[in-house]
């Protein structure tokens, strides 16, 4: 869409520029909704889906909201859920699919022709189109996206062509931009022009130089309060940041918190204004960014709950996969001191105790480490002071374990009181050690550009049991034998 200049357009209309995906402009009867679905509803639909009563289905369905048929339809076994996709047909509204998981998404489209899947993405827009498209394979992609309406053609290709995770792939192209040299009253009479083109809704106005270059934002009520021959640049907000298009999302959610925004433009290489980001979507990427770091420190994924047995069971098994090589290592360790262990059985009882306890304290600090990382709470200034205190941190509790450990052995095998002093020591080492390595590991694979939470919980559990087995047993040895 080529921009145009104010100096030559007098009529003023052709000097705005505001992205809209037509479809959306769609005005369909209001129906009345019911918003919040319980256990009855669902086990309702479960039954009649069962007895094959398409009838009573698409009754209970009709009246309820994009939001609640999404969380039905998740809420489903797997059958049911394609049986009732399968009943509801084209009845499903296009905006009930941004509101799925992505794994139910991608299942219920996969059961659709392509001309269906082209008739719900013209009806999105242009980011929830992304989303929709961004998982499948090049050939269908490109097969679908040659179908679109060419306006959405447009956005979805320039928005596909940045990287994943980016601004570029969640900003949305429908926003109201114009020249900031208007007046107020022009401003106000092409508002109120009656354009069909307008987004449903928007709350605030961007405004560009003459280079279609941001240079602020005005709230619409602000605009509605302010003097007809008041020049929109000396009452709009200048102090906006924009944010490239290379930017990873984690970094926008970051900027988001900080300046408290709830909205931000999105510029490309040129400076030059090509979309906006909004709070909803943020708040989506917050949600999206944290249930992923928490799940893959445990080798989970997202979805697992809509996910098939055979998935899951790919997906979970690479990660114990790797994790078993970590125990093989551990036990290596364990053997070579067979002879001291066969000769002193209760070395054996206590060694576990150590590499737990090491574990666990590992595991705490990789959480607080993970998510300051995520969160951009852990920077270049506070990192060795927060390596310092994590280690003081283990030490203390090495130290106050060493010494209950210490007593609870003494007092449990009194003709052994040199193994109290032996499990003593390998907890305060350990602890220690365990603390350090649950924020070095984080930190080297933050550095080398490799995602923290998937890896740190292998590499980790191989320092704490291989490190606990170790310390503990080369103590016995040396204070024993």
């Amino acid at each position: 869409m080529k921009k145009k200049n104010a100096k030559h357009n007098p009529n003023h209309k052709k000097n705005v520029k505001f992205f809209r995906n037509k479809k959306k402009s769609r005005n369909k009867k209001k129906k009345e909704e019911v918003f919040g679905i319980g256990q009855k509803i669902i086990n309702s639909i479960i039954l009649a889906l069962e007895e094959d009563d398409k009838v009573y289905v698409r009754k209970i369905v009709e009246g309820l909201s994009e939001y609640d048929l999404a969380s039905l339809i998740e809420n489903l076994p797997f059958s049911l859920r394609m049986k009732l996709v399968e009943i509801l047909g084209d009845k499903i509204s296009p905006d009930v699919f941004p509101e799925l998981n992505e794994v139910v998404q991608e299942q219920i489209i996969d059961t659709l022709d392509e001309s269906q899947i082209v008739n719900i993405a013209n009806e999105l827009d242009s980011d929830e189109v992304v989303e929709l498209l961004e998982h499948m394979d090049d050939e269908e992609q490109q097969s679908i996206i040659q179908k679109l309406d060419p306006e959405l053609k447009h956005q979805v290709t320039s928005s596909l062509s940045y990287p994943e995770d980016s601004a570029g792939r969640i900003m949305v192209r429908e926003f109201v931009c114009m020249p900031d040299d208007w007046t107020v009253r022009e401003a106000k009479n092409y508002l109120l022009s009656d354009n069909e083109e307008f987004p449903e809704d928007f709350y605030t106005v961007f405004l560009t130089d003459e280079k279609f270059r941001p240079t602020g934002e005005i709230t619409l009520d602000k605009l509605l309060r302010a003097k007809a021959n008041e020049k929109l640049r000396d009452i709009m907000n200048g102090e906006i940041v924009p944010i490239s298009v290379q930017t990873d999302q984690e970094e926008v959610a970051h900027m988001f918190r900080e300046y408290g925004w709830m909205s931000a433009v999105v510029v490309d290489a040129k400076g030059r204004l090509v979309g906006v980001i909004n709070i909803d979507d943020v708040v989506h990427i917050i949600h999206e960014e944290a249930t992923e770091d928490a799940l893959h420190l445990s080798g989970a994924e997202e979805g697992d709950v809509y996910r098939s047995v055979f998935d899951i069971f790919k997906s979970r098994s690479l990660w114990l996969t790797t994790n078993l090589f970590a125990t093989i290592v551990a036990s290596s360790v364990v053997a070579g001191f067979q002879d001291i262990i066969s000769s002193l059985a209760v070395i054996a009882v206590l060694m576990p105790i150590v590499a737990s306890m090491g574990g666990t304290t590992g595991n705490q600090t990789l959480a607080v480490v993970v998510r300051a990382l995520a969160t951009k709470e852990l920077t270049s200034r506070n990192t060795w002071r927060m390596i310092l205190k994590e280690f003081m941190v283990g030490l203390c509790n090495g130290m106050l374990f060493a010494v209950l450990m210490g007593i609870i052995t003494y007092f449990r095998f009194p003709e052994y009181y040199m193994i109290a002093v032996v499990i003593g020591v390998a907890m305060l080492l350990n602890l220690a050690i365990a603390s350090l390595a649950g924020i070095l590991i984080p930190l080297v694979l933050n550095k080398f550009k490799a995602d923290p939470a998937i890896s740190s919980g292998v590499f980790l559990i191989a320092i704490t049991d291989s490190g606990g087995f170790f310390i503990f047993l080369m103590l016995a040895k040396l204070m024993l034998f």
